[in-house]
């Protein structure tokens, strides 16, 4: 697929991550090995520090700043292209997510969650569901028989399946 190897320097998913959040943000496919490379450098320099997350998860900080390093590249080629053309209209071939109809933002990602929902169990799928109508870990398991640890194991398969799909940085 794409050539960048960064060998025990950078995981793979992350890698992986990068290409898929270009890919939903519009970036050209002959374009991604770039990005790859520029975001590469700053996850280099990336620490992760639970005290300063504010709660999230590391999963969640490096799409957050996966996320933030492609909106900045992307604005980036529109102020060239901008330059470029002496033109406010941005060309057809530089889209940008920024600018995106709120409601087909909304569209995308409620895509996203169902295709997410379908990997579950339905048991996991379940708990999903439940914990979208604000119950919490212990009425779940309570309505449903089941120990708390169960339900734990269950969020952490929603929240393993979710980060396949991108979708814990957007909801974050």
């Amino acid at each position: 697929m794409y050539r960048n190897q960064y060998g025990s320097v950078i995981d793979k998913s992350k890698i992986k991550l990068i290409a898929a959040r270009a890919r939903r943000m519009g970036f050209r496919r002959q374009d991604i090995e770039d990005v790859q490379q520029h975001i590469a450098m700053v996850l280099m320099e990336f620490n992760y520090d639970p005290e300063k997350s504010n709660g999230a998860s590391e999963t969640t900080a490096i799409t957050a700043l996966i996320d933030h390093q492609l909106l900045s590249l992307r604005r980036s080629q529109q102020r060239y292209a901008k330059r470029v053309t002496g033109s406010e209209n941005i060309p057809s071939d530089v889209p940008d997510a920024l600018y995106e109809p709120v409601e087909e933002r909304r569209m995308a990602i409620a895509t996203d969650l169902d295709m997410a929902k379908a990997q579950l169990s339905p048991m996991a799928r379940e708990v999903c569901e439940s914990l979208a109508d604000g119950q919490s870990l212990n009425e779940i398991a309570k309505r449903l028989g089941v120990g708390w640890h169960t339900i734990e194991r269950h969020v952490e398969s929603i929240r393993g399946c979710f980060e396949q799909f991108g979708i814990d940085a957007v909801l974050s």
